[in-house]
């Protein structure tokens, strides 16, 4: 069954190249979405028009029948052309031809978009671009990077290097990663898509873009950037295929998330009408909410604190084990300190007073690191012990007498080696 997308696609060869290695096709799915694809041959011993048909050829195959999220169908039919496109033709040793790919599948109001390489697709509405593609060239990365300013790079000699391609490369090489946005294109009522090869978006800028979709039919569109395209030099091929959605406005659809309120078993939670989504509907929003949000008054989520509870002026919350049954007095119990008692090995640490004038209590001392290599720590000072007296004078001191001769030494050694090397 059709669905309400009007379609308008064209392609000419430009003024510099002999013949068109651009491909396109427009076509429905079992699903009853619509396919708008472009592809755009690249070199390779002048076969890319070879790759861009395979291309086509293979994409269309791939998408025309099928079941899955439409997003990642795209990304694999893309992946599959790939190492199809390099099987075929870059493993014969006559140079490595490839192609671009930008699909736009549009299926029930939204659309999917994937892509490899710098053909482009634009999502339009009353005269402005929503979103569009981002190529997959290297000055795009040096942008992004902020290597280069937009405008370097659109005067770049390296502004048609691409990164990304079907084919072009050996079969040896990793496959494809196409790019995807991540997220549909809502469409309403009247917008419009287009999907076309460098050849246009290399001399048309997005905002001339956006209004010449906008304006006239959509083969008055496709005529206006043949024109474009012509009028600037033509230098590449020329494709471009538009789109105007004419259905209604695409709604996402709010279905309500279960939530498993804490406490609750596994066979409860399964044997629950109310966490399948099919009987939400026939509810009562407000039981449903009270249902699955609203804890039982015996179970302790764990998620007020006193401090919350405090913030809140709510009563704060017993302390652990209130109300449990006392222990018998026969139970074993650790040993507990008396209040103000230090045990023993355990160095005191002054804390501080709530009176700034107040002298504080000595500590063990400042603290020492352990000397490399050793195995021990050294031991705090048990409670009431006398800290070791100071070293005698001269004891320990770094600058001993064998430390003098040392560097006499050094000098000395020093001195013969300058005066036989100046002789």
């Amino acid at each position: 069954m059709s669905q309400p997308l009007a379609t308008s696609a064209t392609t000419h060869p430009g003024l510099l190249h002999p013949k068109n290695e651009d491909s396109h096709a427009v076509f429905e799915t079992t699903e009853g979405g619509t396919v708008l694809l472009v592809c755009d041959g690249m070199g390779g011993m002048g076969r890319g028009d070879e790759a861009s048909r395979l291309a086509v050829e293979l994409l269309t195959k791939e998408l025309r029948t099928g079941h899955g999220f439409p997003t990642d169908r795209l990304r694999i039919a893309l992946r599959r052309a790939d190492d199809e496109i390099r099987r075929q033709l870059c493993s014969t040793g006559e140079g490595y031809p490839g192609s671009t790919a930008v699909i736009v599948y549009v299926l029930e109001g939204a659309g999917h978009v994937a892509w490899v390489g710098d053909s482009r697709a634009y999502h339009v509405r009353k005269g402005r671009v929503v979103e569009r593609t981002r190529d997959h060239k290297l000055v795009e990365e040096l942008v992004d990077s902020g290597q280069l300013t937009p405008q370097q790079a659109r005067a770049s000699a390296l502004a048609h290097v691409v990164t990304r391609a079907l084919g072009g490369r050996s079969v040896r090489e990793a496959t494809v990663r196409p790019g995807a946005p991540g997220h549909v294109w809502k469409l309403l009522r009247g917008d419009r898509m287009v999907v076309m090869s460098d050849g246009i978006c290399d001399l048309v800028g997005d905002e001339e873009i956006a209004k010449v979709t906008s304006e006239g039919s959509l083969e008055q569109v496709n005529q206006r950037f043949v024109e474009l395209a012509l009028e600037r030099g033509g230098h590449d091929n020329i494709t471009c295929v538009v789109g105007e959605w004419s259905g209604p406005d695409w709604v996402e659809e709010e279905v309500a998330t279960p939530v498993m309120r804490p406490g609750r078993d596994l066979d409860e939670l399964l044997n629950d009408d109310t966490m399948h989504p099919d009987t939400l509907d026939q509810r009562n929003p407000a039981d449903i909410r009270l249902a699955l949000l609203d804890p039982p008054s015996d179970v302790d989520d764990g998620r007020v604190t006193e401090e919350i509870a405090s913030d809140a002026g709510l009563p704060p919350s017993p302390l652990p084990g209130a109300g449990l049954p006392p222990l018998p007095d026969d139970a074993p119990r650790l040993p507990v300190a008396p209040v103000g008692a230090t045990p023993a090995g355990v160095a005191q640490v002054a804390r501080p007073s709530a009176d700034p004038e107040a002298p504080t209590e000595p500590s063990a001392g400042p603290r020492t690191a352990t000397p490399p290599g050793s195995r021990t720590r050294p031991s705090a000072l048990r409670p009431g012990e006398a800290p070791p007296p100071p070293p005698p004078p001269g004891e320990g001191t770094l600058f001993d007498w064998r430390f003098l001769v040392a560097i006499a030494a050094g000098i000395g050694l020093l001195l013969f080696i300058l005066s036989w090397f100046t002789r």
